[in-house]
C-alpha cells in the first residue's frame, strides 16, 4: 500500500459539517463492529478467529482510518468557517479583572484590588491552598444582540469547578467548590443568559473558578484555568459547544478506546505467536489508552493528588514499553539500555514521592520531555534500521509516523485553545496505524510461510513417491537377483551332473572303443558337453583368448576338409582386455561350428575367409566362402532347416542378429553381430 499523501489530512471544504460528522460516526461504528467480530463471544472456534482477522486486516480496509481523519479535517474546517461566519454575531471576551480569594463567598469581593488578566488564564502560581479566583467580565449588549431570541455565554475552557453570575444573579454552578476535581477541564460550558437580566450597557459577568495550581497537577491542561468567553445567540453557540465537545472529548476518547482494543489484540497475538515486540506494543497501547483517559478527565474513586501521581507514574512505563517495542521490532537488544529505561520508572516514582504534593508538575514536565526525546531517538533508529534491512517494515513505520504528524498538525489547527495540550489523538492514531500495518505484515509473512510449507510438503510428497518407486524397483531387482541366483545354482547342479555322469561315460567310450568312428563321435560329444558346461558355469572369456580358440579349431577342421582359410583379426583386438560372457562365447562358438560345417558339407568351396571386427560395443564375425552358393529353388526356405534357423535363434538370444547372403555360383556369406 502506498504511503498516504499529506493532502488527505486536509479535505475539501465543500463537504458540509453535518454530513462529515455522520460519516465519521458511521465509520467508527463500522470499525467498532469489525473489532467486535474478534471478541471470544462472537467467535466459535479458532478457524473463525483466523477468518475474522483475515477479513479485518485486509489491506482494502486500511484507508478507513485515513477516511475518518479526512472527514474529521473536513468537520474541523467547517467548524472554523462556521465560526468565522458567525463572528459578527458573537461577542468574544479575552480580557477580565481577576481577584484571588481565600475560602468561599458567593459574590465578587467588593473593595478589592483586581488585576487585569488575559484569557485564557492558567493558574501557574497560587500562594496557598484553598484559593479560588473571581473573574469579572464587563460587556455591553448591542441592540443587535438584545433583539436575538435567546443569548448564552460559552466558556470555552474552565477548569474545574465554577460559579457564574450575571449582574449579581447566580445562573450556573458546576462541580464541588470545596474539593474541585479536574474531571471537566476538557468540557466546554454553555450558560443561558436570561433576557431580563441583560442591560444594553454595563453588564457584569462574574465567574468564580475553583481548581488546582499548575505545580500540583501532572499536566498543563489539568490546572485551574478560565478560557475565552463568547457571548452570542444560544443556537449558534450550542452548535459550537457540540463541535468543541466532540473534538476535545469524543474523538480522543474514541481513539483511546480503539487503541485499548488494539492493545488487547496485540497481547493476544503475542501469546499466540510468541513475538515479544507485540507484547511490548500491547502494553504500550493499553497504558496509553488508560493514560489518555485519565488526562481527558475520566474520574477515579481516588483523591485528586493520587490521580495526579498515578498519571505521572504511568507515563514512564508506557514510554519505555514503546521504546522497547521499536527496538525489538527492528531486532535491536541492548541490555544496559533496557536496564536504564527500566530504572527511569523507579526514578520518576522516587521524584514524585519527594515532590508531592507541591511540586508534581516540576517532576512530570521534565520527565515528559526526556521520554519524548527517547521515543523520538528510538523511532529514528527503527526507521533507519528498517530502511536498511526491511523496506516493508520501514513503510509501516513511516506511514504511522506520517499519520501521527498529520493528526498532530490537525490538532494544532483546531480551535481548542492554547491551554489544551495536543497530541492525544496523534499518538492513538499512530498506535492504531502501526498495529494494522504490523498485522498486515504478519499476515503477508504467514501467507509466504504457508506457501513455503506447501511447497515443502509437495517436495516431500514427490520425494516420498520417488523413494517408493525406487524401493519397488529395488524389490524387483532383488527378486530378479534371487531368480538369477537360483538359476545359477541350478545350472551349476546340471553342469556338475553332466560332467560327472555323461562326461565320465563319454571319456570311457573314447578310451575303450576300438572303432575310430565311435571314438571320434564320442570325442566330439565330449567337447560339446564341455562347451555346454562352460556356458553354464564358466566365467567371462577375454576376446583375444576366444579368437585364439576359434582360429585353432577352424584351421584344424578346414585343413582336414581341404579348404584354404584366410583369417583376418586385428592385433588390437587380440590384445584387447574386453571380455564376453561365457554364454556369448558358447553360442558364438556353436554358430561358428555350424557355419564351418555348412562350408565343409554343402558349399563345395575351396577357400574360406573369416574376419572379426569390433566397433564400439558391437562384435562382428563374417564367414565367407567361394562355394556354389544356395540354389534358387531353396531361396526362401533357409530358415526351415535346423542349421540356419538354429544360428539365427542363438544370435537372437544374445540380442544380436545373424544375416545370410548367398547366390548361385557366388558363395555364401554369414554375418554375425553381437553386443559385448
Amino acid at each position: 500500500m502506498a504511503d498516504p499523501s499529506p493532502r488527505s489530512f486536509v479535505p475539501s471544504p465543500s463537504v458540509t459539517s453535518a454530513l462529515s460528522a455522520a460519516s465519521a460516526l458511521a465509520g467508527f461504528a463500522r470499525l467498532r463492529a469489525s473489532f467486535q467480530r474478534l471478541s471470544p463471544a462472537a467467535l466459535g472456534d479458532r478457524q473463525d478467529v483466523s477468518r475474522s482477522w483475515t477479513h479485518l486486516l485486509h489491506p482494502a480496509r486500511w484507508p478507513l482510518l485515513l477516511v475518518l481523519l479526512a472527514l474529521l479535517g473536513t468537520w474541523a474546517v467547517g467548524l472554523m468557517r462556521g465560526a468565522e461566519s458567525g463572528a459578527a454575531a458573537v461577542l468574544q471576551i479575552d480580557r477580565a479583572m481577576a481577584v484571588r480569594v481565600v475560602g468561599g463567598g458567593t459574590q465578587f469581593p467588593p473593595g478589592t484590588l483586581a488585576q487585569p488578566v488575559a484569557l485564557p488564564d492558567v493558574w501557574e502560581r497560587l500562594p496557598r491552598e484553598g484559593v479560588s479566583t473571581w473573574y469579572r467580565l464587563s460587556f455591553d449588549a448591542p441592540h443587535s444582540l438584545l433583539t436575538r431570541p435567546l443569548l448564552a455565554a460559552h466558556l470555552t475552557q474552565v477548569c474545574s469547578a465554577y460559579l457564574l453570575q450575571l449582574n449579581g444573579q447566580l445562573l450556573a454552578l458546576r462541580g464541588e467548590p470545596a474539593q474541585p476535581r479536574p474531571t471537566h477541564c476538557h468540557e466546554p460550558a454553555l450558560v443561558t443568559l436570561p433576557p431580563g437580566l441583560l442591560r444594553e450597557r454595563g453588564n457584569q459577568l462574574d465567574i468564580q473558578v475553583f481548581g488546582a495550581p499548575l505545580r500540583k497537577v501532572a499536566a498543563l491542561d489539568r490546572a485551574g484555568t478560565l478560557g475565552v468567553v463568547r457571548i452570542g445567540p444560544q443556537g449558534l453557540l450550542q452548535a459550537e459547544v457540540e463541535h468543541s465537545r466532540m473534538l476535545r472529548l469524543g474523538l480522543p476518547l474514541a481513539l483511546a478506546a480503539v487503541c485499548a482494543m488494539v492493545g488487547v489484540a496485540a497481547l493476544v497475538s503475542a501469546l499466540q505467536s510468541k513475538l515479544p515486540y507485540l507484547g511490548y506494543f500491547g502494553v504500550a497501547s493499553l497504558g496509553w489508552s488508560v493514560l489518555c483517559a485519565l488526562l481527558l478527565g475520566v474520574d477515579l474513586p481516588l483523591p485528586p493528588l493520587a490521580v495526579e501521581m498515578l498519571i505521572g507514574a504511568l507515563a514512564p512505563p508506557v514510554a519505555v514499553a514503546a521504546v522497547l517495542f521499536l527496538m525489538r521490532y527492528c531486532g535491536l537488544r541492548v541490555d544496559w539500555l533496557e536496564s536504564s529505561l527500566a530504572l527511569q520508572c523507579f526514578f520518576v516514582l522516587v521524584g514524585l514521592a519527594l515532590a508531592a504534593p507541591e511540586r508534581v508538575y516540576t517532576v512530570t514536565q521534565p520527565w515528559a520531555l526526556i521520554l519524548l526525546i527517547e521515543l523520538g531517538v528510538a523511532l529514528v533508529a527503527f526507521l533507519r534500521r528498517a530502511w536498511q534491512m526491511s523496506r516493508p517494515d520501514f513503510r509501516i513505520g513511516a506511514w504511522a509516523t506520517g499519520l501521527a504528524a498529520g493528526v498532530l498538525l490537525l490538532e494544532f489547527l483546531l480551535p481548542a485553545g492554547p491551554a489544551l495540550q495536543p497530541g492525544k489523538m496523534a499518538v492513538s492514531a499512530a498506535a492504531i496505524a502501526m498495529f494494522f500495518g504490523m498485522s498486515w505484515r504478519l499476515h503477508t509473512l504467514q501467507q509466504v510461510a504457508l506457501e513455503e510449507v506447501q511447497q515443502k510438503v509437495a517436495a516431500a510428497e514427490r520425494r516420498t513417491h520417488e523413494v517408493t518407486v525406487e524401493a519397488e524397483q529395488n524389490f524387483d531387482r532383488m527378486a530378479e537377483l534371487r531368480i538369477e541366483q537360483v538359476t545359477a545354482k541350478e545350472r551349476k547342479r546340471i553342469a556338475a551332473d553332466l560332467h560327472d555322469d555323461l562326461g565320465a561315460k563319454l571319456l570311457t567310450i573314447v578310451h575303450t572303443s576300438d572303432n575310430d568312428r565311435i571314438s571320434t563321435l564320442a570325442r566330439e560329444a565330449l567337447e560339446e558337453m564341455r562347451l555346454s558346461v562352460r556356458g553354464l558355469t564358466g566365467r567371462a572369456v577375454q576376446v583375444g583368448d576366444a579368437i585364439g580358440d576359434w582360429r585353432s579349431e577352424v584351421m584344424m577342421r578346414l585343413s582336414q576338409g581341404g579348404v584354404e582359410l584366410t583369417w583376418d583379426a586385428p592385433d588390437a583386438l587380440l590384445m584387447s582386455e574386453r571380455a564376453m560372457s561365457a554364454r556369448a562365447y558358447v553360442q558364438t562358438t556353436r554358430i561358428l561350428r555350424e557355419a564351418v560345417s555348412n562350408v565343409l558339407k554343402h558349399s563345395g568351396a575351396t577357400h574360406c575367409e573369416i574376419s572379426i571386427r569390433q566397433e564400439n560395443n558391437d562384435f562382428e564375425l563374417v564367414i565367407a566362402d567361394n562355394g556354389k552358393g544356395i540354389p534358387m529353388e531353396l531361396d526362401g526356405m533357409l530358415d526351415r532347416g535346423h542349421g540356419m534357423s538354429t544360428m539365427k535363434g542363438r544370435a537372437k538370444q544374445l540380442q544380436g542378429q545373424c544375416l545370410v547372403e548367398s547366390g548361385p555360383g557366388y558363395g555364401t556369406t554369414i554375418r554375425l553381430t553381437l553386443p559385448l
